[in-house]
């Protein structure tokens, strides 16, 4: 008895203390909509530092808290095991996603009383063979209610960028999970888009006047798209799902690529050759900088070579040198040598400059993770691209303005010298009376020279006073009609930024489709601006060809079916199949899809919209007649009458810039034609106009 009182308690907590030795720590989930965020020292853990063991041998062994110590000399083979154990108590069956810091290669096995799973994912395995088919590392799975199911995770860095700061895990139900992601998908497309739309308008310019500032600036834009479309996943999931390795290494050659970019177009926009020449040469070691980091990233990645890691603070530290470099060389420019282009690249660089020091320096761990560490960058970027925009429009109307000072000068020059040549001419004729013939009509050929010189200045002097009236109704039209979509967008992300808790889904759904309501509105101002500074700028060819006019608006009204079935809007094309007209047919193709856009815009739903051709005293009349809100006689007036641009809303809040009409009706006068409108309001409107007929 004595023996059983001495040593039944001891044996007792021997057999408890080997259960708790081995028990897991339990992780319950409770609410539905909750992310259960799991702190690394709440769990247990094991360093397999030979990189051997598997999930069978692993749970054998014995767990303990995180050996940070050991942790910060961890070699990239190493495995870290994770163990704990998850409950459903939500009150259904859920599916869950448990999101872990990114890793090279992860492994999860699920144990529970029914049955046993081995999930997989990393950011070295393609998407299709991850348990969660997104950019960041996760496993999806699901866990019936009320049961409890343990957990062994082993994460496995195999490259020095994948070796986490922390080890804190979440488990969030999939619904959450996936309403973030769209979120994601939804608002950095957003962003690409505008990137897109910008790169292209920049492109154009550029191929229209022929100057390299625009390409470098162009591929600047491509250049920050593709990091951006890298950074939130969107290489990985679109672009190069089957690439995981060149996902890993091409931040390394991105981002330098991007500064080589953003170096060049400095140089030409600034002209710092010229104006600073000692800046050049800083920016000179820059670009040779950024050239051998985007070599070594390459190397990097053809040889599979684990430099990420170093050369990750290399390029944080030389691409905010990049950036404060412009910044300088913009205000020297400005403040000391009088250079007035540079004012835009001050004003579009500083925001930029402020919120890419802040990304590099989140990236890096010198700054916390938070909404300016992250979004600044952007937000700067996209000003950015406006700003310049004008800087580049104001840099090129400098640059002719002095080519045009230059010319008129060597013309003043010559007529000076012309001038004396004359005088000389004179005094020579009293004293060589037997060249007095010869000399009249040298005379003569050089009084017709100087009058062709005078006629040349002319000519220049009035396309000067073109370029100017064409750069004033530019920046009229930028200024008022871009500032409207933008600041629109501005407001939608403002609101779903600052009450994005307080909205509801169908407010949520309202603010989405508006926002892209009014991205599609800036595409359309942005190609119809281009129509038009194009056709100002005499750059759209003018040229006139024999076409079938029943075949032009059927291919019109198919375009535009879409928009008229948005609205279920009936198009009713009739004309002769015979009629052949010649005019430029680009021109009044895109004429007829303007008339009827605003046809379909100003229509109401279930109504229909009628195009017609017919044959009138060797002409063409094409019309477009709609049964819609009508126009009054004061507003025909305006329109028949109209020199800039005049817009309004359509039936259903349909935003319009007034820009396709006015470029409408400079194309239908360019091919000697005449637009009529007639309209009643609250009737619907005819809008019409005249082409040539051909056999």
């Amino acid at each position: 008895m004595i023996f059983l009182q001495k040593y039944v308690p001891v044996l007792l907590l021997s057999i408890c203390f080997c259960f708790a030795s081995t028990a897991q720590p339990l992780i319950n989930l409770q609410k539905k909509s909750q992310t259960v965020f799991i702190s690394q020292r709440s769990i247990e853990w094991y360093v397999d530092e030979s990189g051997q063991l598997g999930f069978n041998a692993i749970r054998q062994l014995h767990f303990s808290a995180l050996p940070e110590n050991k942790l910060k000399q961890q070699q990239t083979f190493w495995k870290i095991w994770a163990s704990f154990e998850l409950k459903n108590e939500t009150g259904t069956d859920g599916e869950f996603v448990l999101q872990i810091p990114k890793s090279g290669l992860a492994g999860l096995f699920l144990n529970s009383p029914d049955t046993g799973m081995q999930l997989y994912t990393g950011s070295l395995l393609p998407l299709d063979k991850r348990s969660l088919m997104a950019n960041s590392n996760g496993f999806r799975f699901l866990i019936k209610h009320n049961q409890q199911v343990s957990v062994w995770l082993q994460m496995q860095p195999v490259y020095s960028i994948y070796i986490p700061r922390t080890y804190n895990l979440s488990v969030i139900p999939v619904a959450n999970y996936e309403h973030e992601d769209n979120q994601r998908l939804l608002w950095q497309g957003i962003f690409l888009g505008v990137i897109l739309v910008m790169a292209l308008y920049n492109l154009f310019i550029g191929i229209a006047v022929k100057d390299i500032n625009y390409l470098y600036y162009v591929l600047s834009i491509i250049g920050i798209g593709t990091y951006f479309a890298f950074y939130y996943g969107f290489g990985i999931e679109y672009l190069w799902k089957n690439a995981p390795l060149w996902d890993t290494f091409c931040y390394l050659m991105i981002v330098p690529f991007n500064g080589l970019t953003r170096l060049l177009f400095t140089r030409t926009y600034l002209h710092t050759p010229k104006i600073l020449p000692r800046t050049n040469i800083l920016m000179n070691l820059f670009i040779a900088l950024n050239i051998g980091l985007c070599l070594a990233g390459f190397y990097g990645y053809a040889t599979q070579t684990d430099i990420i890691y170093p050369l990750l603070i290399i390029i944080g530290i030389v691409n905010t040198g990049v950036h404060c470099l412009m910044l300088a060389a913009g205000l020297v420019a400005y403040y000391k040598e009088k250079y007035q282009p540079a004012k835009f690249f001050i004003w579009a660089n500083i925001l930029l400059v402020i919120g890419a020091v802040l990304f590099i320096g989140r990236e890096l761990g010198i700054w916390a993770d938070n909404f300016f560490t992250r979004y600044l960058v952007q937000l700067g970027f996209l000003i950015q691209v406006v700003v310049f925009s004008l800087g580049l429009a104001s840099r090129l109307n400098t640059m002719r303005n002095q080519l045009a000072k230059e010319t008129l000068e060597k013309e003043r020059m010559a007529l000076e010298r012309e001038i004396e040549k004359k005088e000389l001419i004179e005094e020579q004729r009293k004293e060589l009376l037997l060249q007095v013939a010869q000399q009249t009509a040298d005379l003569k050929q050089k009084n017709i020279e100087l009058e062709s010189s005078f006629t040349l200045v002319k000519e220049s002097e009035n396309k000067l006073a073109q370029l100017n009236q064409i750069k004033d109704k530019l920046f009229s039209i930028i200024s008022h009609d871009l500032r409207n979509p933008l600041a629109t967008m501005q407001s939608f992300i403002k609101l779903i930024t600052e009450h994005h808790e307080k909205l509801t889904e169908d407010e949520k759904e309202k603010l989405y489709t508006q926002a892209q309501h009014s991205l599609d509105n800036l595409n359309e101002l942005m190609y119809n601006l281009l129509q038009w500074s194009r056709s100002q700028m005499n750059l759209i060819e003018f040229k006139q060809e024999k076409f079938n006019v029943k075949t032009l608006l059927e291919n019109s009204a198919r375009v535009l079916q879409l928009n008229a079935h948005m609205k279920n809007i009936n198009i009713l094309v009739n004309a002769d199949e015979n009629i052949y007209a010649y005019a430029d047919k680009g021109m009044i193709e895109f004429v007829i899809r303007n008339l009827l856009s605003n046809a379909i815009k100003f229509s109401h739903r279930n109504n229909q919209v009628q195009i017609k051709a017919l044959r009138q005293n060797g002409s063409v009349i094409i019309e477009v007649k709609d049964f819609g809100v009508g126009l009054s006689e004061n507003r025909i007036k305006k329109l028949q009458e109209m020199n800039s641009t005049i817009s309004s809303r359509g039936t259903e809040k349909e935003k319009g810039t007034g820009l396709g009409l006015l470029i409408s009706k400079e194309f239908i006068e360019k091919n000697n034609g005449i637009l009529f409108i007639q309209s009643e309001a609250g009737k619907g409107s005819a809008f019409s106009f005249c082409i040539q007929m051909i056999n």
